[in-house]
């Protein structure tokens, strides 16, 4: 009887045929697996691109723990939306704007990253008035729809006057361009931004809370292993698999697909081609496989 891979999304079944290394590297490209908190993150930046432009634009801060998922979200959210180019590979409109807040609260960095974003070299031998000129031309010229500052609880690093002030920054953006934005962080993100109650009232807060044993979390479990190319099927959705990642991972969605992956190139090494228990648990112990992860998966098992 020939074998069938109905364990498998369809467009996971031509990687069978390659390589053990290539199927390797493949287990740790990046993979979209929706779920019920991203799918609301992602609907809510929706709306706020096609919000109309108004005086007080909407903004969203999007908080979680580190590896709880954040950066996955984002990176769905701007492959969703690319930027409109000529034959010549030159911007025409950029609908997001993506950029990191300063790793000490700054705001000739904050511009000169906007500047970096925008596509061109910022002058950092400039002063920071200097480079908020040009970054609020180059802005006009080709104004965003959206503009993601992510790691912003890199405000923490800098005194309170420091942390206002780049906070007025981001609201001062937001209402010279007509722009909402979408800030990132973790939970002391949270805690700098209601420290004042304007910007709180700007940025809605939106949480990503770990995951806890569920029927939603078998669920995601059981998607995500849809996307490894093994041969044979894995008792994904077994109480037994999700307590241990949930033990091994504390509920953060990076370690879970990431321990997921590691016991995929275990099933892969040792041709087992199916992820036991024991195997999911001789992957926590071994740690993070070193395994080139640059190229991205492909679209359509997004």
């Amino acid at each position: 009887m020939p074998q069938t891979f109905d364990h498998l999304h369809t467009g996971v079944w031509s990687f069978l045929d390659e390589s053990q290394e290539e199927r390797i590297t493949r287990l740790y490209m990046p993979k979209w697996v929706s779920y019920e908190g991203a799918s609301e993150a992602l609907a809510r930046m929706e709306h706020l691109l096609r919000h109309p432009p108004c005086g007080r634009m909407p903004s969203m801060l999007l908080y979680g723990d580190s590896d709880i998922g954040k950066t996955m979200i984002v990176d769905k959210f701007v492959r969703d939306h690319p930027n409109i180019c000529n034959q010549f590979g030159e911007v025409e409109a950029r609908k997001v704007l993506r950029l990191q807040m300063p790793s000490k609260p700054n705001d000739g960095r904050l511009y000169a990253q906007i500047i970096d974003g925008l596509g061109h070299n910022a002058p950092y031998t400039r002063r920071g008035t200097d480079l908020e000129i040009l970054a609020l031309r180059l802005l006009h010229r080709k104004p965003p729809k959206l503009m993601i500052v992510d790691e912003v609880h890199h405000l923490l690093a800098g005194t309170v006057r420091e942390q206002r002030q780049s906070l007025n920054q981001l609201k001062f953006l937001s209402n010279e361009l007509r722009m909402p934005v979408v800030a990132l962080g973790t939970s002391e993100a949270l805690y700098a931004m209601q420290a004042d109650p304007q910007i709180a009232s700007r940025f809605e807060p939106f949480a990503l809370p770990r995951w806890h044993e569920s029927a939603a979390l078998r669920e995601f479990v059981v998607s995500f292993g849809r996307l490894l190319p093994l041969h044979k099927p894995s008792p994904f959705g077994d109480k037994a698999i999700i307590q241990k990642l949930m033990v091994h991972s504390g509920g953060l969605t990076g370690k879970i697909t990431s321990l997921l992956a590691q016991a995929a190139e275990l099933a892969i090494r040792r041709k087992t081609e199916s992820i036991s228990l024991d195997l999911l648990i001789d992957a926590a112990a071994a740690g993070v496989f070193k395994i080139p992860a640059e190229q991205e998966i492909d679209d359509a098992l997004a």
